[in-house]
């Protein structure tokens, strides 16, 4: 099987089609301070899919955030995001190998992830903006390109 050419990811022949928010829950106990709020503790992960054939690829980005404060229950939030994109030359980025299997080129994830994760950073500024998570900001994380 002829091996992928790690040199054929071109960002401009990514394109950003469309999100959705499939998920949303805010969850906030009765009698809740959010003046006693410390910090935010959050998971996160991104999952991707390829559909080789058709050019497209999956990404959804899952957060779940809590607050850790002196309040004797925690406020918590569940999102999750769905973002669409196509890549004009799949076909060289990305070769099928068994049902379910595939190599991909590690620079169209890595683009993916990023894109995915900064996006998911700005919708999250928003939507919990008049919430008691207001403080939160998703971290910039530290690329790890690819060797």
């Amino acid at each position: 099987m002829k091996k992928i050419d790690v040199n054929k990811f071109d960002a401009d022949k990514l394109h950003f089609l469309s999100f959705k928010t499939i998920e949303e829950n805010v969850s906030v106990p009765e009698f809740f301070d959010e003046n006693l709020i410390n910090e935010f503790d959050t998971t996160n992960k991104v999952d991707i899919a390829f559909n080789i054939e058709q050019k497209l690829i999956r990404a959804q980005f899952d957060i779940e955030v809590a607050t850790i404060s002196a309040n004797e229950k925690e406020a918590k939030t569940n999102l999750k995001f769905v973002f669409i994109f196509k890549c004009d030359n799949m076909e060289e980025l990305a070769k099928a190998q068994q049902k379910d299997a595939a190599e991909i080129d590690a620079n169209l994830g890595f683009a993916v992830s990023a894109i995915s994760h900064s996006t998911a950073r700005g919708i999250l500024l928003v939507k919990l903006s008049d919430t008691v998570f207001s403080d939160f900001i998703l971290p910039i994380v530290k690329p790890k390109l690819p060797e």
